[in-house]
């Protein structure tokens, strides 16, 4: 494999780095060190000719609305059973009402794009995320109560436009 296919590899397996290529805002020089594949002054030309045929980020608006459902839990682990459909279940798991936790929910033009933006940005937040999905239209956080609050905040925030 060339140098430049290394190189494309590398920042496909680190995504922060691809973005920040997709976004212009990267130092190419240090991008190559902390690469390590090599002659950093090969590495740095391969970043800058792969970063010329990445797309742009396109921001782009989305219709969606949030809402916030407090006292959501495990069932079998927070709760014996509820009555209530599920606000999310993953090969078996459910979160449903009765329980310690908080529910973020996003319905309208959602998907895995928007699903990553929003637990980047509650990460960089620092919010605990205890489950997420995203499933048609809907998309799903859970997270402990206190942190409920600033959570709706961030995924308000993040759902209205996504760099796609």
């Amino acid at each position: 494999m060339s140098l430049a296919a290394d190189a494309r590899d590398a920042v496909r397996d680190r995504p922060f780095l691809l973005d920040a290529l997709r976004a212009g805002v990267v130092n190419y020089a240090a991008a190559a060190a902390f690469l390590d594949l090599g002659d950093d002054e090969a590495v740095a030309a391969a970043l800058r000719r792969f970063a010329d045929d990445l797309p742009e980020f396109d921001p782009e608006s989305r219709d969606v609305t949030v809402t916030m459902r407090s006292g959501v839990g495990l069932v079998g682990e927070d709760i014996d059973e509820s009555d209530d459909d599920p606000v999310l279940s993953v090969a078996g798991v459910e979160l449903a009402s009765g329980g310690p936790l908080t529910a973020i929910i996003a319905e309208g033009e959602v998907d895995t794009t928007a699903l990553a933006t929003v637990l980047g940005r509650l990460d960089a937040e620092s919010v605990v995320v205890d489950a997420a999905g995203v499933a048609g239209d809907t998309l799903a956080v859970v997270v402990p109560r206190r942190q409920g609050a600033a959570a709706l905040q961030v995924v308000e925030s993040a759902v209205s436009t996504i760099y796609a």
